[in-house]
This record gives structure tokens, C-alpha cells and sequence, in this order.
């Protein structure tokens, strides 16, 4: 199953969209940072374009992050789009409350120091295969996997 979280304008074929709005067309309406209604483990993909933006509090954004590992499949994918502190995007949208850099996805990413000293600190569940690249519009276009084989025990105490 692949899910479209905060899809917005962008509803998908063979994905279930997920949005708060009922102004879009989505398969289902919920607030996905209280949860993403899916059992643990279960997703092959999840698209997050435009909506990691939109949460400013750190422990929303913090929680988000880890339902997405918490229902991607070990060798699931967490792709999307977010926008870089480019000034051409930084205050494009009214609504955004976070941008990102491209060395943002290396607190996430549990090969780089920046995870031991940072994003395991402050509760990211580890990230594998992390990439992240701007694009010609200042967009950052990114995808991770799930790390968990080393980290599957403790996978619940790190998101609550």
C-alpha cells in the first residue's frame, strides 16, 4: 500500500490520499500529526510533498516523521518535497512554518554524525539511504528509508 499524506491538490492514483482539508479530494480526512491511521509496518511508500512544511512545533513535526517510519515496511520509502532556504521559496507560501537545508536530512540520517549528535537526541527514529537534493526552483526533493534493524527495540520508547 502507498500512502499520499497532506495531498492537497495532488490526488494520486494507486495511493491512499490523505488530507485535513474536506475542500480536496482525498480517500481519507485526519490530522496526521495526532496519527497516521495505519498498523506498523505495513506501507511500501508514503509521498510527502508540500507538507512537512506546515507543522512549526518541533514535537509535531518530530512525531510525523516517526509515524512515517513507524508504518513504512523495513524496506519502505519516505519521499517528498520541501522548501529550502533559498530566497526565491523561503516566504512563498503565507503558511509555511519550517524550511530546510539540504544538511537538515542528516540529523535524520543514521550514517551521518548529525543523527548520533542531534536528531537521536532530540527523538528521530533513524533514517537509512537518505537523499536530498534542491532543485532549479529552490525546492528540495528527498527520500529516506527506514533503519531498523538495529533499532527495532527501542523504536517505540524514541517515539513517544
Amino acid at each position: 500500500m502507498k500512502l499520499n499524506i497532506g495531498c492537497g491538490n495532488d490526488y494520486r492514483k494507486g495511493y491512499k490520499n490523505i488530507d485535513i482539508s474536506r475542500k480536496v479530494k482525498a480517500d481519507e480526512y485526519y490530522d496526521i500529526s495526532k496519527v497516521i491511521c495505519e498498523k506498523s509496518s505495513t506501507i511500501d511508500e508514503i509521498i510527502a510533498n508540500g507538507v512537512l512544511e506546515q507543522f512549526e512545533k518541533n514535537k509535531t513535526f518530530r512525531f510525523i516523521l516517526n509515524e512515517c517510519h513507524r508504518v513504512l515496511k523495513k524496506d519502505g520509502i519516505l519521499k517528498g518535497q520541501v522548501p529550502s532556504t533559498n530566497m526565491s521559496v523561503l516566504c512563498l507560501d503565507p503558511w509555511d512554518r519550517r524550511w530546510f537545508l539540504v544538511e537538515t536530512f542528516e540529523d535524520f540520517n543514521i550514517n551521518e554524525i548529525a543523527w548520533q549528535n542531534f536528531g537521536k537526541q532530540y527523538g528521530f527514529l533513524p533514517w537509512k539511504d537518505v537523499v536530498a537534493e534542491v532543485d532549479e526552483y529552490g525546492i528540495i526533493n528527498f527520500q529516506m528509508r527506514p533503519a531498523v534493524e538495529k533499532y527495532a527495540q527501542n523504536k517505540r520508547n524514541l517515539h513517544n
